[in-house]
């Protein structure tokens, strides 16, 4: 879920909030990839709730203030200590550790909040015709992440990303299989199965070789 704000909501009701993603991964002279910097656009109902809680844009004329956009920066980065910030970095089948958040921004335009953070690599990762993929799902499905922005890589030589989306149909195949092993008296608004990953859209980066 985002920065530990959003709670798990009733089973046939997720996912509740929907982001568009953007991915940028910035690769050195040497085609490793160094860090990934993520835009998240909220729908417009979340951005409205959000906006409003935090008593932003009282005029409601959908602009905000030099000082209500500092205000609204950062709003969703307030991670718990070992939070994945629902972005998930592999090389083939082997997890790569992420940092934490750092370079926050956030804006508003036409009803919707978009935020950027960027995060970087533990150890520069090189990246040959084996692709590096970045996934963005929230594990518990009460965040619904889609990529339908091109993937920008910046930096690097000879390198391409393509985004790639899931079978839906199996995807939904598995939460009904997994909601079925459920009984009557588990709540399911706290116990909600881990299917966030079968949804996952993906950007998969390869470079060519030098």
């Amino acid at each position: 879920m985002v920065g530990g704000v959003l709670a798990s909501g009733p089973a046939l009701a997720h996912p509740h909030v929907w982001i568009d993603t953007r991915i940028e991964v910035i690769l050195n002279d040497a085609n490793q990839a160094i860090s990934v910097r993520i835009g998240w656009t909220y729908d417009d109902l979340y951005s409205l709730y959000v906006i409003g809680d935090m008593g932003l844009d009282p005029d409601w004329d959908g602009v905000l203030t030099a000082d209500e956009v500092a205000k609204l920066s950062g709003f969703d980065m307030n991670w718990e200590p070992g939070f994945p910030g629902d972005t998930y970095a592999l090389m083939g089948e082997v997890p790569l550790e992420l940092s934490r958040p750092v370079e926050f921004s956030a804006s508003y335009a036409e009803g919707k909040i978009t935020s950027t953070h960027l995060r970087t690599f533990a150890k520069p990762v090189p990246v040959g015709d084996v692709p590096l993929i970045i996934q963005a799902y929230d594990p518990g499905y009460y965040v619904a992440y889609g990529i339908p922005f091109d993937p920008v890589v910046t930096g690097g030589v000879g390198c391409s990303a393509k985004v790639y989306v899931p079978d839906l149909d199996e995807a939904d195949e598995i939460l009904q299989a997994a909601l079925q092993e459920y009984t009557p008296d588990i709540d399911l608004e706290a116990e909600f199965p881990a299917i966030g990953a079968n949804y996952a859209e993906e950007v998969r980066l390869t470079c060519a070789a030098p």
